[in-house]
């Protein structure tokens, strides 16, 4: 009798963990985003902005070598976050590779700025701003860059153990 309880556990907990795999590989609706080159990359977002701003053949070729040079400023800077060291940045650091960000930000706003009429700016930085607010909502976070305790084990007092300050196992 033993044996054949076992046995249907055993059959119900395979066939549960096959449905499971079989449903893994269709969670996401979204089709894979294949890796694209930092040069295609740049020629989507170009077009991406040609359709929404609706820029001119001129204005196309003005914003190329911005695209190019925000690119390579980006994945240097990625690329220096993560040089090597699995550490996790300190406040210092986080607060340091912000403001670089903000400072990049400056100057390449201020060359879209000389290229772009107030109406496609406006149309840009509203795009961005609702680009932002989907980003924070998808991270759950609507105060990003604000208040950082996010509901996580930081700052409660009690070793990193999440049971009250409570620190016996029983």
């Amino acid at each position: 009798m033993k044996n054949l309880i076992i046995a249907a556990l055993l059959a119900v907990s395979v066939s549960s963990f096959a449905q499971d795999q079989a449903q893994g590989d269709k969670k996401s609706d979204k089709p894979k985003r294949e890796k694209m080159s930092p040069e295609q990359r740049n020629q989507a977002l170009l077009d991406k902005m040609t359709t929404e701003l609706t820029l001119t053949p001129q204005q196309q070729e003005q914003i190329k070598p911005i695209l190019a040079e925000q690119s390579a400023k980006m994945e240097a800077m990625r690329a220096e976050r993560s040089g090597g060291n699995a550490k996790e940045m300190t406040t210092e650091e986080r607060d340091a590779f912000r403001a670089k960000r903000q400072e990049e930000k400056k100057v390449t706003d201020a060359k879209y700025k000389a290229i772009l009429t107030p109406e496609q700016l406006k149309k840009k930085k509203d795009l961005e701003d609702a680009a932002r607010d989907k980003m924070r909502e998808g991270r759950g976070n609507g105060n990003w860059g604000g208040n950082r305790d996010n509901g996580g084990n930081r700052g409660n007092d009690n070793g990193g153990n999440d049971n009250g300050g409570n620190n016996d196992m029983n």
